[in-house]
């Protein structure tokens, strides 16, 4: 009786030893090779002229560089209809399932980047301007995002001009204060009696450090007649942006800002009246960028400028952080071929 059992256990044994690993090199069937990568977007803007989307996956050193990638592939991306486009024909509608050579688990991210279109000067190589991004995780699924966190982000901004000499006191003849806008905060210092007498200036924008190559952010007010004009580039809101190319030659406040006095932009006059409506806000832009006259899709913090007949530089004005609303988020499923 034993040996019998022990003949079918042998058996039994045998049976589960083919099942696992096959019986021979002719026999064994090969592992499943995730080659395969599905995009679902759930905020993803549609790109402005000149640029165009292009999927990745990466390897990384221990500085978190792309040391070895492959390209997955180019789409457009229409946020009203959700559809993925042709990079050769935005008319034609395309699959969201994207291929690549060999298996997506032999890579530790995935990526979106912006691409120049419709010329890539180098095509073969990423751009460095990251639009979402996301560890590969051995679930199958992961979401891609914007690499920096917003939930923090607040701002605010003060009307009033600088560079024409008004910097100093209460009581200074100001005569240009509807034509500049400042990001900071506002506050007045008191003499012993209690009497405001001096302004006094604080970082009027709270921002996360970007990444270090792709990106700058950038002031901009859009008026109540259609005019959009910029305030300028800058990496960190506690210092003054790239661009003074509207301002006298008088002193400025160490923070981002322009006073629209000079140098208008053709078919505009200057000096501006900022106080008659419309909007001040706050963008992330490529960088190179694709269009300096308008601001990006990627829009951080807005705020209503104020409606008055004479000058408001007694306070400042709070931006709302729309952050939330605008920047991209791509659900990415693994999958077989």
């Amino acid at each position: 009786m034993r040996h019998r059992i022990s003949i079918v256990l042998a058996i039994l044994l045998t049976a589960v030893v083919f099942a696992l690993f096959g019986c021979g090199d002719d026999s064994t069937e090969p592992s499943a090779v995730f080659d395969t990568i599905a995009l679902q977007p759930v905020r993803l803007p549609t790109l402005k002229s000149g640029l165009i989307y292009e999927g990745w996956v990466a390897r990384l050193d221990e500085d978190s560089n792309w040391v070895e990638y492959q390209s997955f592939g180019k789409f457009f991306w229409d946020e009203d209809d959700y559809f993925f486009l042709s990079p050769g024909d935005t008319t034609q509608i395309i699959d969201s399932v994207f291929q690549i050579q060999g298996s997506v688990y032999d890579y530790d991210v995935v990526a979106l980047t912006l691409e120049s279109d419709p010329v890539d000067n180098n095509p073969a190589e990423p751009s460095p301007t990251v639009v979402a991004s996301s560890p590969i995780v051995p679930d199958r699924f992961t979401l891609m995002r914007f690499p920096a966190e917003f939930t923090e982000a607040e701002g605010y901004f003060t009307i009033g001009t600088f560079s024409d000499g008004h910097y100093k006191e209460i009581g200074d003849s100001i005569t240009n204060e509807y034509s500049g806008i400042w990001f900071l905060e506002l506050s007045w210092s008191a003499d012993a009696s209690g009497t405001p007498v001096y302004e006094e200036y604080a970082t009027g924008l709270t921002l996360p450090v970007l990444p270090d190559t792709g990106y700058l952010y950038e002031g901009w007010i859009k008026l109540n007649n259609g005019d959009t004009l910029s305030t300028g580039k800058f990496y960190l809101p506690e210092f003054q942006d790239y661009d003074n190319s509207h301002m006298l030659d008088g002193a400025i406040p160490n923070f981002p800002g322009e006073d629209f006095l000079a140098n208008p932009p053709d078919g505009m006059q200057f000096p501006i009246n900022i106080l008659v409506g419309g909007q001040a806000f706050i963008s992330i832009e490529p960088n190179p960028d694709n269009d300096l006259d308008q601001p990006s899709n990627l829009i951080v913090l807005r705020g209503n400028l104020p409606v008055a007949d004479g000058e408001v530089r007694n306070s400042s004005f709070p931006m709302e952080n729309i952050a939330a609303l605008q920047f991209p988020r791509v659900n990415v499923y693994f999958l077989t071929d």
